[in-house]
């Protein structure tokens, strides 16, 4: 049967369950259901719908191991598509620039899912079937879309929350314990990207101060009160740039936006890095800490770096996802930082007169 007369008899299917809809007048749920039965008989009559609703379309379990635990993670590729055959999304570049939805500024790396209940409960079902290595081809339904298992909403985490999705999923690295994973990964990047290596000075902190190798002198530190202004670069440790306020480097990576007016960011020092606010708004900040005049939080990986700097210093740091984003992630529309992301800044502080990049001792 051919795709245009499967797709023919699968809309006539769902325009009778329509009907039905208002006549018997159906829940959310059970349309939805009678959708899927119907796009399982059309289409993959061998599939193995589970008694959840997960339905199996095709499995290869992996030869390498299994992520079984709640706080067991999995990195995956995975892309999502509508019944219809419609990408909704995808972590594949290759596949982005074929249906030319490609945007260097979405972020196309494998994804972090830890199998606890605040993921869906259709991926963590299909997640745990999966070996390290392993691929699946799945359809979700939406009642299991929302996080917990006694949730009853339609919530979800990337999925259309009232429709029935394909997800085609690939699954690398199974971790069996997140922190000593990032840990051993900053020690490597540590070692990989600089010599001699950058050591840590707190757990999951990582900082090297290029202009005071050897400390600030007491004389050049800054006050408290202060404000400074500071350019940076934020990627993820792939390499991957999610924000700079630097022009020509948005210009490099393609990430230039016309409306961001690319100036220093103000930041009020303060005794301690928790103390330390700023009135701009990035990719630094924290969006849901937002106190008293307007002033904003920053992520402490960032501001415990500046602590440890004066001005006309230029430093890098890079540090576990604990002191950035955290399990949550600054996703948005693709960009941004995802979940369990560790980060790497490139830091300049310049005095808030000095509006030029690089900055210069000049008051």
């Amino acid at each position: 049967m051919s795709i245009k007369l499967r797709f023919a008899l699968m809309a006539m299917v769902f325009a009778a369950i329509a009907g039905c809809a208002k006549e018997k007048d159906l829940t959310e749920r059970e349309i939805q259901e009678k959708i899927l039965d119907a796009y399982i008989q059309t289409n993959c009559p061998s599939a193995q719908k589970l008694s959840s609703g997960l339905t199996i379309l095709s499995l290869t379990q992996g030869s390498g191991p299994i992520a079984p635990g709640d706080n067991d993670g999995i990195y995956i590729h995975y892309n999502t598509y509508q019944l219809d055959g419609t990408c909704q999304s995808t972590t594949d570049s290759v596949k982005a620039r074929m249906l030319g939805t490609y945007d260097p500024a979405v972020y196309y790396g494998p994804t972090l899912f830890i199998l606890n209940s605040s993921i869906t409960k259709g991926m963590k079902e299909l997640l745990g079937k999966l070996h390290q290595g392993g691929k699946a081809t799945a359809i979700i339904p939406p009642w299991l879309t929302s996080a917990g298992a006694n949730s009853s909403s339609y919530t979800n985490a990337g999925q259309q929350s009232t429709l029935n999705m394909i997800y085609e999923v690939k699954a690398g690295i199974v971790i069996d314990d997140v922190d000593k994973f990032q840990k051993d990964s900053l020690e490597s990047y540590s070692r990989l990207y600089f010599s001699p290596k950058v050591d840590s000075t707190a757990m999951g902190w990582y900082f090297r101060n290029f202009t005071h190798p050897d400390g600030i002198p007491a004389a050049d530190t800054i006050e408290a009160g202060k404000t400074i202004g500071v350019w940076y670069v934020g990627r993820l440790l792939d390499g991957y740039v999610f924000d700079t306020n630097i022009r020509d480097t948005a210009k490099k990576y393609r990430i230039y936006d016309a409306s961001n007016d690319y100036t220093a960011l103000s930041v009020e020092m303060g005794k301690t890095y928790q103390d330390m606010t700023t009135y701009g708004s990035s990719a630094t900040s924290n969006d849901n800490t937002t106190g008293s005049e307007g002033k904003q939080s920053l992520i402490l990986g960032f501001v415990r770096a500046i602590k440890n700097m004066t001005y006309a210093d230029r430093g890098v740091t890079f540090f576990m996802s604990g002191l950035g984003y955290g399990s949550e992630g600054s996703m948005k529309s693709g960009k941004g930082v995802p979940e369990y992301a560790m980060l790497r800044f490139d830091v300049w502080v310049a005095y808030s007169t000095d509006t030029k990049f690089p900055p210069t001792r000049t008051k």
